[in-house]
């Protein structure tokens, strides 16, 4: 089979995972938002509204994961990209969460960053800030040669 047919097909299967993964997701978010309105329990919602981003992140992370693990050598953490980059981005992400649970307790920019999620809020900043912190975790992991 020909180079450029293989690498055609693997990036419509990627696609094919990517949407997929995206629209269920949704769809399930969509079902636990109703269920939360109906039931007033808001904390599955929200712990499922944090954790979809971040997972999305790590799968638009794969290729370049792989292409990384395709590599000789031995398998690296970048620990002060994963500390300086993915703990703040993981942060902001999760704050919905820490707050409804209890476990926010004026944490630096907590009240500043919930303000965006209030009654009228928004969650883009949620959305942007775990797809961010999905993909720098996945890709903080590399391959060193000796």
């Amino acid at each position: 089979m020909n180079l450029s047919l293989k690498r055609a097909i693997c990036y419509l299967t990627y696609l094919v995972v990517v949407l997929g993964v995206l629209f269920i997701g949704l769809k399930y978010q969509q079902h636990l938002f109703t269920v939360s309105r109906e039931t007033f329990e808001i904390k599955g919602y929200l712990l499922y509204e944090s954790s979809l981003p971040i997972f999305l992140g790590m799968i638009l992370a794969i290729p370049r994961l792989l292409q990384n693990l395709s590599k000789k050598g031995h398998l690296k953490m970048n620990w002060l990209r994963l500390v300086i980059l993915g703990l703040p981005f993981l942060y902001l992400s999760i704050i919905p969460i820490l707050y409804f649970s209890g476990a926010l307790i004026d944490w630096p920019l907590s009240r500043f960053v919930f303000g965006y999620y209030g009654a009228n809020g928004s969650t883009t900043l949620n959305s942007i800030t775990g797809v961010v912190a999905g993909y720098i975790i996945v890709t903080s992991f590399y391959k060193h040669a000796n």
